[in-house]
């Protein structure tokens, strides 16, 4: 007999003072930015890392792909590790990590202890990007909107930051120095966490914030079948699939078409000037539009948008098709806000945005890949960015699954559903 889902989404929480959730606010902020030092700290001191441990061509290729591997594998295992020590925890374990991994690898004297436990930093880091979303959706369930913007302001501002640090600090102390000092933040990220722990543990907030009661896991079986879940796969991993792909390849793609080296880092500068505005304003707009679909269609269409402009339009309006390609940036805190409203409970959050991520960071894998490989079999960048184009459709669907009005603690699997 099959089953009608339901379509109704819980109500929203009361609005209520900040007094009382201190720790948690400065906790979601230090989570924030220190979630992406060992992915673009690293790039600018690439040249005095490789002159010092031979990483040689091999390494830094795999260097390279390390960040989207550790995040993804991360995404698949993190919410079995909240679900078992509890989601705080899982904060306080993924900073531990990230400065672990931090410190070690800059005493390597070789490629293989640098390359081993910066997978480790990086696999610390990519459990706290799943903990992001469900700490937010527990301790600030009533301005989900504006701490989710506040959370991926905060990655921006880990990204860029450590990027404009890197070179000033390694000219005076070392390129050790500047890519270890950030394990301090990570510690400090981690005090706000602990304390809160501690408080938990004395006014059991757990059932106080928690509304509905969450079955202990969410297997991959139900992943796998249900559409909220399946959703944010599809919208998530062809967001990271084409992102992953222009950081890759984008300044190489301007100058093909006949741009100077500067013009092109002025279109690339752009592109990823772009995921700042687009962080604020994404969150607040998914959290309060009555039906998002209409936000989620055009965060996954833009991208296809500029990308026919790039090819077909005169060059000399490559700036607006940049821009519009850029505004696709939006999509992943889009999709990182859809995983708490279509879900009911910290559980469920972990679950889809475990899922959403882990697929997404392995389609993040493949992005730069298959444009590179697509350029060499055909000699140019136009069937790449037609290719890349064409990833619209399944993040369509991939939105539409993800916004309808419903939640994915109450749906079974795709074939029980009237859709």
């Amino acid at each position: 007999m099959t089953t009608v889902a339901p379509t109704n989404t819980p109500p929203r929480p009361a609005a209520r003072p900040l007094a009382g959730r201190i720790l948690p606010l400065i906790g979601v902020v230090l989570l924030g930015v220190s979630l992406r030092h060992a992915v673009t700290g690293i790039s600018p001191l690439l040249a005095a890392v490789n002159a010092d441990l031979a990483l040689g061509t091999a390494g830094s290729t795999v260097l390279g792909m390390l960040p989207t591997i550790a995040f993804g594998i991360a995404g698949f295992i993190t919410p079995t590790i909240i679900r078992r020590v509890g989601l705080a925890q899982v904060a306080v374990l993924a900073m531990a990590l990230g400065a672990l991994g931090t410190v070690v690898r800059v005493f390597a004297d070789g490629p293989v202890v640098f390359l081993v436990f910066g997978a480790i930093a990086l696999f610390g880091m990519g459990m706290g990007n799943v903990a992001g979303p469900p700490l937010v959706k527990r301790y600030f369930p009533d301005r989900q909107g504006t701490m989710m913007s506040v959370l991926v302001l905060m990655m921006q501002g880990g990204a860029t930051i450590p990027a404009m640090l890197a070179v000033p600090v390694a000219n005076v102390a070392g390129w050790r120095v500047a890519v270890g000092a950030w394990a301090l933040l990570m510690i400090f990220a981690a005090m706000p966490w602990l304390a809160t722990i501690v408080n938990d543990r004395g006014d059991h907030a757990e059932q106080a914030i928690t509304a509905h009661p969450a079955p202990t896991s969410f297997g991959i079986s139900k992943l796998i079948r249900n559409p909220v879940s399946i959703g944010a796969a599809l919208f998530y991993g062809m967001a990271a699939l084409n992102t992953y792909a222009m950081l890759a390849w984008m300044p190489t793609i301007f100058a093909s078409l006949g741009m100077s080296r500067g013009q092109a880092a002025t279109m690339y500068g752009i592109y990823t000037f772009l995921t700042l505005p687009m962080a604020l304003i994404s969150p607040i707009i998914a959290d309060k539009l009555k039906n998002p679909f209409p936000f989620g269609a055009l965060l996954s269409v833009v991208a296809a948008i500029g990308y026919m402009g790039i090819i077909f339009a005169p060059l000399s309006t490559a700036a607006l098709w940049t821009f519009v390609a850029g505004i696709g940036g939006g999509a992943f805190p889009f999709a990182m806000t859809m995983f708490n409203r279509r879900t009911r409970t910290t559980q469920g959050s972990a679950a889809v945005t475990g899922f959403g991520m882990g697929c997404g960071y392995a389609f993040g894998t493949v992005g730069p890949l298959l444009g590179g490989l697509l350029s060499s079999l055909t000699g140019g960048w136009s069937v790449p960015l037609i290719v890349f184009s064409l990833t619209s459709i399944p993040m369509v669907i991939g939105a539409i699954l993800l916004t309808r009005n419903w939640t994915f603690e109450d749906l079974g699997t795709v074939p029980a559903q009237k859709v």
